[in-house]
Parts: structure tokens; sequence; C-alpha cells
């Protein structure tokens, strides 16, 4: 051996390269995994730029990896090229098992930079970096809303009233349930929606395998291609069909991690409209919203899609969102709504309720609150008396509401007057 040219981590994977007895060998390592502590990689040999060997040797087993240098030496006979194909495979063998035994690095917490704000992707709906998730029933209209997402992602677009900020960043979709032309024609729909004129740069792969599976060509995909954020479509297959099994749906989120970056996963309900699956899906997602939608007129090509705020870690709950649908011949658009406005009120909380009416209606009569909220609930007023009542005490000493006369209002906000040293209301 003349020595080590080359070694160095690519993508998901390693790249070994040396050159012996004046030939030029290189090494292409990938789907490096390890199980009760047997390590294995699939490896190309290439000699001289052609490729000569393709092996998945297990590389800490003495006689797996004695095999696949004995394929080499058939091959290219050591008395004929000069090459001690054992050394080179021992090397090889030992530089990826301690490469990928080593992790991360440890780092020192007091070197760790805080972000002074939360970090969004999408905000109030996608953490940055996070494992999000979105889940309701078939139908929702959750898997079109992740695609308008990934416009609004892909294209940059702003529009101050879908009351989104968004991140800009490539987004690659993963596609378990329906197929490219599919997947294509909804977002130039969704594009047409919008009135943008362009080439979408959003990535499109179709999926067949488990995502642990796909994990180290998708991590390649993601570092080569500067992927912001991943779309899994859906959480069931791409499992393996394990959703309700907990080794399953950890190995998914382990794999999310892996991949690294902005994620959301789609997911469904079951009979009782919860999340489906093994209580991991809640536990590993970071951020959980709930679809569910109603027709929004009566018309078929017109839905009403709700989104409640189920779960989150690192910021307070956000408030339910809804989005008026439109489907034509050739486009769908979207559109900003408040919840209270569709039949989907009824999902609210009574807290979310009364604040809705309240700051909606204006001031209310102490009296008249739990009727109006009862309404929505389709419930009778003294049922939810008492909840109204809780509801209003908090916003009180929250200082979001206030009551004079016998009539709830929100408090008024001071500002300060630009360029004066007082405060006005407002």
């Amino acid at each position: 051996m003349e020595g080590l040219e080359v070694f160095e981590k690519i993508g998901s994977g390693y790249l070994y390269k040396v050159t012996a007895n004046g030939h030029n060998i290189e090494a292409r390592v990938s789907r490096v995994q390890e199980t009760g502590g047997r390590l294995k990689a699939e490896i190309g040999i290439l000699f001289n730029g052609s490729p000569i060997v393709r092996s998945n040797p297990v590389l800490t087993s003495v006689s797996g990896m004695d095999a696949f240098w004995r394929k080499l030496a058939r091959r290219l006979p050591q008395s004929d090229w000069g090459i001690d194909w054992e050394q080179l495979v021992e090397n090889l063998g030992a530089r990826v098992t301690d490469s990928h035994r080593e992790g991360e690095p440890e780092i020192v917490i007091s070197d760790i930079v805080i972000p002074e704000t939360v970090q969004w992707q999408i905000e109030p709906m996608l953490l940055k970096d996070q494992p999000n998730i979105i889940f309701g029933p078939g139908g929702s209209g959750k898997s079109t809303f992740a695609l308008w997402l990934a416009v609004l992602m892909d294209s940059g677009h702003v529009d101050t009233s879908h009351d989104l900020t968004v991140l800009g960043g490539k987004v690659l979709y993963l596609d378990w349930e329906t197929d490219s032309v599919e997947i294509a024609a909804r977002v130039r729909d969704l594009q047409a929606g919008m009135g943008l004129d362009r080439k979408p740069g959003i990535l499109y792969r179709r999926c067949t395998q488990s995502l642990a599976v796909e994990s180290d060509m998708l991590k390649t995909i993601v570092g080569q291609r500067n992927i912001s954020m991943v779309i899994v479509d859906s959480l069931g297959l791409a499992t393996g069909g394990g959703l309700d099994e907990a080794e399953s749906v950890l190995e998914y989120f382990t794999a999310l991690r892996y991949i690294g970056g902005t994620s959301l996963t789609i997911t469904h309900t079951n009979k009782e409209n919860l999340i489906y699956g093994s209580v991991f899906t809640t536990n590993c997602g970071r951020s959980i919203w709930e679809a569910t939608n109603t027709g929004g007129d009566g018309d078929a090509k017109n839905l009403d899609l709700g989104l409640f705020h189920r779960k989150v870690n690192i910021v307070g709950k956000q408030k339910p969102r809804a989005y008026s649908m439109t489907f034509s011949e050739k486009s769908i658009t979207l559109s900003v709504k408040d919840v209270i406005d569709t039949e989907l009120s009824g999902r609210l909380s009574v807290s979310e309720l009364v604040y809705q009416i309240v700051s909606r209606q204006g001031p209310v009569k102490t009296e008249e609150l739990p009727e109006m909220v009862a309404e929505h609930l389709n419930v009778q007023p003294e049922k939810i008396h008492n909840a109204v009542k809780q509801a209003v005490h908090r916003f009180r000493k929250n200082n979001k509401m206030a009551v004079d006369n016998g009539e709830i209002m929100i408090a008024v906000q001071p500002k300060l007057i630009e360029g004066e040293d007082k405060w006005e209301a407002f």
C-alpha cells in the first residue's frame, strides 16, 4: 500500500481512495447500519475508474471481511497486480467502523448559541428543524394543505392575507400514496390559485420502502440538493405498515432525525378520530395539528379546512385556524377564514369561543355570553355557564378582558405615542 489519499464522509456514506502499486482504488460506502453489534455496509470498489466488485459485508465480522477481500483477490490477483487486498479491506473496515461509531461530537453547553426567538419554518404552523405532524381523516384536505405550504416555501410567495410568515427553501415531497402526475397537477393548480407563473422547484420522490430503509439515500439527497423541508405522505406506509407498533414508529422518527432539517409528516385518524397509531407518534412529534373539514357553501368544489393545534413542546399552543379551499378546473385557491365563521366552530373550546365572540362583537352582556357560546357548541347554556365564567376570569386576570357595567369587553391596551414620553389607549 502506498498510503491513504482520501477518507471522507459523503452524505450518509463514505468515500475512500488509495493508490496501490500505481493503481487508483476507490471504495464507495453506503447504507451503513448497525444491528446487535454487527455493522453492515454496501461497498462498491472501483479500480482505475472501473467498477469491479459490489458487496454488502459485515464490517465487524472476520469471516465476512475475509470473504470480501478474497473476492477482490480473485478478480485482480495480487500476483498479477501487486495489490494487498487483505490489508486494503482491513483498513477500510476499520476506518468506516471507527467513524460510524464515533457519532456526533460532544459539545460544551456554554458554547451553544441560543436563538433569542423560537425558530419557525412557517410561523405559526411549522417549527424549524423539528418533526411537525398534521393528522386528520381521509379527504380532509391535509395533503393539499401540506403541498400549499410547500409551494409557499418554494416560491417565496408573500400574501399577508394568508397570516403566515414563511422562511423560504427547497422542499422534498416523499410520496407513499399517490404518484408524480397527481402531485405535479396539484402543485400546478395551487400555483395558479396564487397567480404564480413559474416552474416549481419542489422535488418529488416516489417511495416504496420504509423511511428507515430509505434514510441513507434521503440524507444524501437532502445534503446534495440543499433541502430545507421534507414532507412525508404518509406515516402509515412510511413506517413499513407498523403504525401501531412502537418499534416501527421509533425507527421512523429516528430516521427523520438522521435525515435532518424540518419535516412535516402527514398521517390519519383512527375510529375515535384520534391520531392513529402508537403513543410514540404523539410523543415524538414536536408540533401536531389536527385537520378536519366541512363543506363551505354546500358546493363540492368548496370546503372549509379547520386546523387545531393539539400538541407543542417549545412554544405555546397556537390559535385554531381555518382556510376556505376552492377547487376549479385548473386552480386551487386557499383563503383565510375565522373558525367561528365555519361549521367547525363547535370544535373550539369554551375559552376560544369566549374570546372570539367578545373580540368580534364588541361588549357583550354578561348574562348573554353563555347563550352565545352554547349556540356554537349545540348545548344548553347552563351546561357551560361555569366554564364561560372561568374563561372570563382568566382573561381578566391576564388583562385581556375587562368588565364594565355588566358588559364584557376586550381590555384596552396602551401604546406609546410616537415622539412623546406618554401613553394612550387604543
